[in-house]
């Protein structure tokens, strides 16, 4: 039988929410109002909206992942592989959650950020009141529904569910592994801010292929952070805690560069997982960090308009940015090396490891 634990239920039961929100009023116009089910099928027989229809329909795709993930969780006998399940769910909810808030975000923003990511040059930015409503012929915008806000709420109720879950199933963290987080947000944050002025440089000289090969400094920070503390949840946190950094000093594209971390930190988290966090090697952070380029593509996609992009080029940049997440992955494991090397690294997991080995 599954162990129905109080953590697991909160997961479950916010998947679930998830799932019966999509079905709730979601946007309302002046001449209709839609689930997020009925604007997806309607914005599919409009033509799709380039893709805007595909991150709809991920919403409950995503929900039931997570469900099936949780479950299998419950049902596993070895602690590792209860671990390693757990985590795959959480990613599941985190990656719901940040579609959501793309849908949230494409009715209430402003408009796009004062400097132009978008390879395309189109954002989903008000997307909801503007070119969706013009495509469905739908009358002028009112405002956004309570699904959007449940299926919000459940997501995060499921990501929480189980980190809680997973607190219980590990060594608890210490202070000074907050702090080593802490230092590697700092770091990292100002080094993103920085690198923005070459990026921008480089794609006006070389196009998006050439730019998406910096992509890999910006995979860097959560690969270091798990590398070095090897626990799970730091690939994560160390990513998504930068990304609040870069927001803090000032990063022009604003706080939407939380949701950016957290999606380029699952792809690195999810590979530690899938290894039980036992596995350090080079291919293991090659790989980590290839993951953590790929899984960051759907995000791109709707965000930074790679839907507008011919699917040659498309092709090109998968192939420049897994060639960039395989230098993060090295980067990342050749720094942590040399910084324990000096003997800082001795209360963490890889100073230990090399402790042991000498």
């Amino acid at each position: 039988m599954p162990r129905l634990t109080m953590p697991r239920a909160v997961a479950l039961g916010g998947a679930v929410l998830a799932i019966v929100a999509f079905f709730l009023p979601w946007v309302q116009y002046a001449n209709a109002t839609y689930s997020g089910a009925s604007l997806a099928t309607a914005v599919t027989k409009a033509g799709g909206l380039r893709g805007f229809d595909t991150s709809l329909y991920a919403i409950p795709v995503i929900a039931l992942i997570s469900i099936v993930l949780a479950l299998l969780s419950a049902r596993a006998t070895a602690p590792e592989s209860e671990a390693r399940l757990r985590i795959l769910a959480i990613a599941a909810s985190i990656a719901g959650l940040a579609v959501a808030l793309l849908f949230l975000g494409s009715a209430v923003l402003g408009g796009a950020p004062d400097i132009v990511f978008a390879p395309g040059r189109i954002t989903t930015d008000l997307a909801v009141t503007t070119a969706v409503a013009k495509a469905l012929s739908a009358g002028a915008y009112v405002g956004v529904g309570f699904g959007v806000y449940l299926v919000i709420l459940g997501f995060l109720a499921a990501a929480i569910g189980g980190l809680l879950g997973a607190a219980k199933t590990t060594a608890v963290w210490r202070t000074q592994d907050f702090v080593l987080l802490a230092i590697i947000a700092i770091v990292f944050g100002a080094i993103y801010w920085a690198w923005l002025a070459p990026y921008i440089w480089v794609e006006g000289v070389a196009a998006q292929p050439g730019a998406e090969l910096f992509f890999a400094v910006w995979f860097t920070s959560g690969l270091l952070g798990g590398y070095i503390l090897r626990r799970p949840g730091a690939a994560f946190l160390a990513e998504t805690l930068t990304a609040a950094a870069e927001v803090l000093i000032g990063a022009p594209a604003g706080p939407v560069l939380l949701i950016t971390g957290m999606m380029e930190a699952l792809g690195a988290e999810l590979v530690f997982a899938v290894t039980g966090y036992k596995r350090w090697g080079w291919g293991t952070m090659i790989i980590a960090g290839i993951a953590a380029a790929i899984v960051a593509i759907p995000w791109n996609w709707f965000r930074l308009g790679y839907f507008a992009l011919d699917p040659t080029l498309l092709i090109a940049l998968l192939g420049v940015r897994v060639i960039a997440g395989a230098a993060a992955g090295t980067a990342a494991k050749l720094l942590g090396d040399a910084i324990a090397a000096t003997g800082s690294l001795n209360a963490y997991a890889l100073g230990r490891e090399r402790v042991r080995e000498v």
